[in-house]
């Protein structure tokens, strides 16, 4: 029996530059599990995903006969390793997060009924991944989308609402300040593995601990950082939150930076990143509250909402494309899995 991909018909996807965002496929005529990876194997090892991924910044996957954790990451490993890739290792994360299989750990837990605004995965950071693996495990719920922006179509609605918010984001740069607490209640504090904990060793003393996480800073997110008096520490992002990307036949700006999330969330309070500063330019100046709420408004605007269906595994070139999360009622249960291109060069500044 032949194997093969089935294209679906998104009839919300949107089209930019001639590519859909984004494609999906469901896979037909496998009989078992270890066939279907010995066909996602060969796709990947002949370039398929990077070139779906490049050009059109996400691809869903669906009827892979398991919903599974552990069959599901031997799929994320198999298209990952195939694609060239290498696990990215998760440093400065704001979020909670528990691993559930070597591939594979849970993503935002905070409350469901909280939205997630756009962001592009550690965007704000020295060190970002090239590809998200989003995997449905489980899924009976209202709501609960994943809504994913195209980084190209979200520069040129901006500029359409306000040429001036993209000329002082390309010329001003955009600062965030973040403050990992020394403790927390739902493991964010600084030493945890997924903060800046994951090389202290439990034996050295506070002062040498704080070194460790101050080194993996330097490493891995901002030349910026501190420790406050009360044990905290601060983390300065200074961004270039406009890129310059090529898809192999053209190139064009896009969007690369949490301005969506991290903005909406300090003037709305709406999703409760109380460890963010109000967000500003890095020059020092304010951002003109209006131009905030024309950046969110624009990222709910220009969302593609993928409804899950447990089982589903959605890849996402975090160079072209942000994600967030909606509200939710009910069982649902994404895990994600971030992967980078060995030896890469820095995303271009536009």
């Amino acid at each position: 029996m032949t194997i093969e991909f089935e294209k679906i018909e998104l009839p919300e996807k949107h089209v930019f530059k001639g590519q859909e965002f984004p494609v999906a496929f469901t896979v037909d005529g496998a009989p078992d599990f270890e066939d279907i990876l010995q066909f996602l194997k060969k796709k990947s090892e002949e370039g398929f995903f990077n070139e779906v991924l490049k050009k059109n910044g996400a691809v869903v996957l669906r009827n892979l006969r398991t919903t599974d954790p552990e069959k599901l990451s031997k799929i994320v490993e198999t298209i990952g390793n195939g694609s060239g890739l290498e696990p990215f290792v998760q440093n400065g994360s704001t979020a909670q997060r528990h691993t559930i299989t070597e591939h594979l750990s849970t993503a935002n837990e905070g409350p469901s009924d909280r939205e997630i605004f756009q962001h592009n995965e550690f965007s704000r950071f020295k060190k970002y991944p090239t590809t998200l693996f989003f995997v449905c495990t489980r899924f009976n719920a209202t709501g609960g989308e994943t809504p994913i922006v195209h980084g190209g179509e979200f520069f040129e609605e901006v500029k359409k609402e306000s040429p001036e918010i993209i000329d002082n984001m390309i010329n001003r740069g955009v600062y965030l300040e973040q403050i990992w607490p020394l403790v927390s209640e739902n493991e964010t504090h600084w030493s945890y593995k997924y903060c800046f904990g994951r090389n202290i060793d439990p034996n050295q003393s506070f002062e040498e601990q704080q070194k460790t996480a101050i080194k993996l800073a330097h490493d891995s997110v901002s030349d910026d950082v501190e420790f406050a008096e009360n044990g905290d520490f601060i983390v300065r992002q200074h961004t270039k939150p406009i890129r310059l990307y090529n898809n192999g036949e053209t190139e064009f700006p896009c969007f690369f930076n949490s301005v969506a999330c991290f903005g909406g969330d300090t003037t709305k309070k709406l999703s409760g990143h109380d460890k963010t500063k109000n967000i500003c330019y890095d020059d020092g100046t304010e951002f003109d509250p209006k131009h905030l709420d024309t950046i969110l408004k624009v990222s709910l605007q220009k969302s593609y909402h993928h409804t899950w269906q447990a089982g589903d595994i959605a890849i996402v070139n975090n160079y072209l494309a942000s994600h967030g999360r909606k509200p939710w009622n009910g069982q649902r249960q994404i895990l994600v899995s971030m992967w980078d291109t060995p030896n890469k060069a820095e995303f271009p500044h536009y």
